[in-house]
């Protein structure tokens, strides 16, 4: 009788412990590689923004911008390409590769700016070339997010193998115990088989995806602590730890759920995009502890004009994004404009009590009317929160009012 319970508490110690490496190997590659290549994106898109801005606006400002937005841009390149993470042959190809049209960027930023901020064919030229490195160098970082993606994809797979073969052993182990003690069988089902198979559930759903799921199990021995942990990472990646909202990874599964949900039933999602203005001189005049004070700030008054069923996250940085299920774009937008007014209205009071203006400029667009997808609608609220940028700041703007040539 001893040899099949000594099997099957083995078995279940092994099967714990390979589930655990399954998931947290998922979560290493996402947390490890697909948020630093996003957030190089984010950075190189930022740092396009300096000569366009020179050019429109002829202010000698962007020249200081450009070259602390040049500095994070190439630091994190660094990283990158010497971070073990990335150890791929074509990852590191793409990477390589990626730099260099940014080392040609930069250097065409710097001559643009150099240059005088006038209307010509020249100047016309120089910017267009000039984004175009840019759009090279973040494709050829998405085909790096689509190899890690991948990655990911192989590290799911295998998980899901772990949860077959091990979930077959156990049957057979559990099924010779319960030869051997009809009344240690039932013990052991409910004492260990219940437990591993919450565990397996959570598991599987984790890998999918679905980061707000979580395992219940209320026991305070090692399958409770186990549950625990996996519960914890799997909150790492639903929320954003500084403002507590949803996070980037977590936006993209929800929009892509609402998307979904709304081409079955035909009915709108609108979507905002909103990033703080200036907030770079909130961090280098007041301090980092007091810009993140602002940016939960940010994502109190944003919540104050939202429903409980619309979907607040953290795109990056200070950037945020807001999903509205079941509304037009012209109730959407009403919701922008009412945080806007809201936000210049309440100054941020850091924990030093000091306060802190802010203004925050806000693009939206809606599906399926300004949109065919999901990765289609972020790039037309992505377009319209850039025409707020360049028409002033501190306003909303839609996507359908873009001027066609900018679309």
């Amino acid at each position: 009788m001893l040899l099949p319970l000594l099997a099957l508490a083995l078995g279940s110690y092994y099967t714990s412990r390979t589930m655990v490496e399954s998931l947290e190997q998922v979560v290493k590659t996402e947390a490890t590689e697909l948020a630093p290549v996003t957030e190089l994106q984010k950075l190189l898109l930022q740092a396009a923004m300096p000569p366009n801005d020179y050019l429109i606006l002829g202010r000698q400002l962007e020249r200081e911008q450009f070259e602390r937005c040049a500095h994070d841009t190439e630091s994190a390149f660094q990283r990158l390409l010497s971070s073990k993470a990335f150890e791929e042959e074509d990852e590191r190809k793409f990477l390589a590769a990626a730099h260099v049209e940014w080392l040609e960027a930069r250097d065409m930023g710097t001559a643009i700016l150099a240059r005088s901020p006038v209307a010509n064919a020249e100047n016309g030229r120089l910017m267009k070339a000039f984004d175009a490195r840019i759009s090279r160098a973040t494709d050829i970082l998405n085909r790096v997010y689509e190899l890690v993606r991948r990655e990911t994809e192989e590290h799911r797979v295998r998980a899901r193998m772990v949860q077959k073969h091990e979930t077959t052993f156990m049957i057979v182990v559990f099924l010779m115990a319960l030869a051997v003690a009809v009344l240690a069988g039932v013990f052991l089902s409910h004492s260990v088989t219940r437990p591993i198979q919450a565990l397996q559930d959570g598991i599987v759903r984790f890998s999918q995806g679905d980061h707000s799921f979580r395992v219940v199990l209320e026991r305070k021995d090692e399958f409770g602590q186990l549950a625990q942990t996996l519960n914890a990472m799997a909150a790492q990646l639903e929320f954003d730890t500084l403002t507590g909202i949803y996070s980037r990874l977590e936006f993209h599964r929800i929009l892509k759920h609402e998307v979904q949900r709304s081409m079955r039933y035909g009915r709108d999602v609108s979507m905002l995009m909103m990033d703080l203005d200036h907030f770079k001189e909130v961090n280098d005049t007041h301090g980092h502890p007091s810009g993140d004070d602002a940016l939960r700030h940010v994502t109190e008054v944003a919540q104050k004009a939202l429903r409980a069923t619309d979907i607040l996250a953290r795109y990056g940085g200070e950037e945020f994004v807001i999903i509205l299920p079941e509304t037009s774009i012209d109730d959407a937008m009403q919701v922008a404009e009412r945080i806007r007014a809201s936000l210049a209205s309440e100054p941020a009071t850091t924990r030093q009590g000091k306060r802190v203006c802010l203004t925050i400029s806000i693009g939206g667009a809606v599906y399926p009317g300004d949109a065919p997808s999901d990765d289609e609608l972020i790039a037309a609220a992505d377009k319209a929160l850039y025409g707020a940028k360049t028409s002033g700041r501190d306003r909303v703007c839609r996507f359908s009012d873009l001027p066609r040539a900018s679309v």
